[in-house]
């Protein structure tokens, strides 16, 4: 047996028969039942499905009863298009709503910028973890994350040492033990606690934080958040609210951001063809337009030389350089708007290429389309009375950037309809003449360019780089177009 600890209590010492309470603390081996009864749940446990952990959740649809879904490991995107893991079939529920990422036993809700929000038991959340027991609510639908939806084994806990007392007399010779006073101790005074920063921890002054919570806005240090470690990635978790926790600094950029006007980012746009692989984007793109600009430039003049009827066989090449150069440009256009508008900085890459039809054809006839509704009237009426297509030209070619721009963001012809192009633009006259004005600079500045390096002896330099300014030139542009939509969402409320 192990060895025993003593504790001597004594009554009095005027006493004759002072007797002593004598305790001894015996621990309790822990015995093959107790061994065995722990191995056998623990195997129980292991074995038992239902403790396997599974994530479901439950649809209330009214009279037609309930409807389960079991989110799948990884991430479950959830909304009304066809396209998603999880469609939801709802009006209140946008296309692409809301994603939740299932890893590790961590159920962490996203909102992808839905138009009536997500919310976790009532609260609106950006990105928040969803704990067993709460309801998800996309929209009016709510999704229930049962509490039995995950199960986890659990070992007994150690039973605690026993104790047992044995009481003795003391003998009538044994002096009482002698009570030594402790010496005084001076008493230090108490430290002034630390003051406070704006940007200190919520549970520890002047360390600075470097995390805040996105539901309840509290700042903590790391050592303040639960971390959870999500595939390669890792989860901070307030322990106040269960909300996600980001890096304090990006937060504040993307705040700063959120609440900057036109007028700030604008200077921002210059810089941006530049930033990142953008001036390996400008020179891959350079070096295939000027290729597709000079293949067509000498199929022309082949035609030319055979005339029309001999050289027919090389008009198809000549319009497939056309279609190629005008469909790849646009594509590459509209994903800079595309990309902006939803808040990224940095320029895509050249748009991949996965079937002809609807990755060049496409934005080809939308790019031409654009341009014949705008600028066809015009020059039609320009024979039959000159005043009024010159007219009809200038108010065409001044509703180009906003047709871009409505026509990329609504992805279809659709955009072009005539009520939102004169709307928006008397919604937002101020950046939008500046986005004409630029448009009109970078498109003189890049003709100057041509025309100047045409003095060059090699004919191919003022192609190159006449092209290179005017891909420069149109990425600032388009960036500028999507910043007038991303700064003025609430204006011109396209989507709802």
């Amino acid at each position: 047996m192990g060895s025993e600890k003593h504790v001597r209590l004594v009554t009095s010492a005027a006493t004759p028969f002072a007797s002593i309470l004598e305790l001894t603390l015996v621990p309790r081996p822990l015995g093959f039942e107790f061994l065995s009864t722990l191995l056998a749940k623990k195997t129980t446990n292991a074995l038992n499905p239902a403790n396997r952990f599974m994530s479901r959740l439950l649809i209330q649809r009214g009279a037609s009863g309930t409807q389960e879904i079991v989110l799948k490991p990884g991430a479950n995107r959830l909304g009304r298009n066809e396209e998603n893991d999880l469609p939801i079939n709802d009006p209140t529920v946008s296309g692409f709503h809301c994603e939740i990422d299932f890893e590790h036993d961590t159920v962490v809700v996203k909102d992808l910028g839905s138009t009536n929000g997500t919310f976790i038991n009532s609260v609106p959340i950006r990105q928040a973890i969803l704990e067993p027991g709460q309801t998800l609510r996309l929209g009016s639908v709510e999704l229930f994350f049962p509490p039995d939806a995950q199960t986890t084994t659990t070992l007994p806990s150690p039973r605690p040492a026993g104790a047992r007392v044995r009481l003795a007399k003391a003998g009538m010779d044994q002096p009482p033990p002698q009570q030594q006073s402790a010496p005084p101790v001076a008493e230090e005074p108490p430290l002034a606690p630390p003051l406070r920063g704006p940007d200190d921890c919520r549970n520890h002054s002047g360390i600075p934080a470097t995390l805040i919570c996105q539901q309840c806005g509290v700042l903590f240090c790391k050592s303040c958040v639960k971390t959870i470690h999500a595939g390669n990635r890792d989860v901070h978790s307030c322990l106040l609210c269960a909300g996600i926790c980001v890096n304090l600094a990006q937060h504040r950029k993307a705040v700063a951001k959120e609440t900057a006007t036109f007028g700030n980012l604008l200077p921002t746009a210059f810089k941006y063809p530049l930033q990142q692989d953008g001036p390996v984007i400008l020179l891959c793109g350079t070096i295939l337009f000027a290729f597709l600009d000079f293949a067509r430039l000498i199929l022309l003049k082949v035609i030319a030389f055979l005339g029309l009827f001999l050289g027919l066989s090389f008009l198809i090449p000549m319009v497939l350089t056309f279609v190629m150069s005008a469909g790849y440009l646009f594509a590459y256009m509209q994903n800079i708007i595309t990309a902006t508008s939803n808040g990224n900085d940095n320029p895509p890459g050249w748009p991949q290429i996965s079937g002809f039809w609807d990755d060049v054809v496409v934005p080809c006839l939308r790019y031409s389309t654009t341009l014949a509704v705008l600028v066809g009237p015009g020059i039609v009426m320009l024979p039959v009375s000159t005043p009024l297509g010159v007219t009809l030209l200038l108010l065409g070619l001044f509703c180009v950037p906003m047709a871009f721009l409505t026509v990329s963001l609504a992805d279809s012809i659709a955009g072009l309809n005539p009520l939102l192009i004169f709307s928006s633009i008397s919604k937002v006259p101020g950046p939008y003449l500046i986005a004409c004005a630029l448009l009109l600079v970078i498109i003189g500045l890049g003709t100057f360019c041509e025309s100047f390096f045409r003095l060059a002896p090699i004919f191919i330099v003022p192609a190159v780089v006449g092209k290179f300014v005017s891909l420069y030139g149109l990425t600032v542009e388009m960036r500028i177009l999507g910043l007038l939509y991303y700064t003025n969402k609430e204006k011109l409320s396209w989507f709802g």
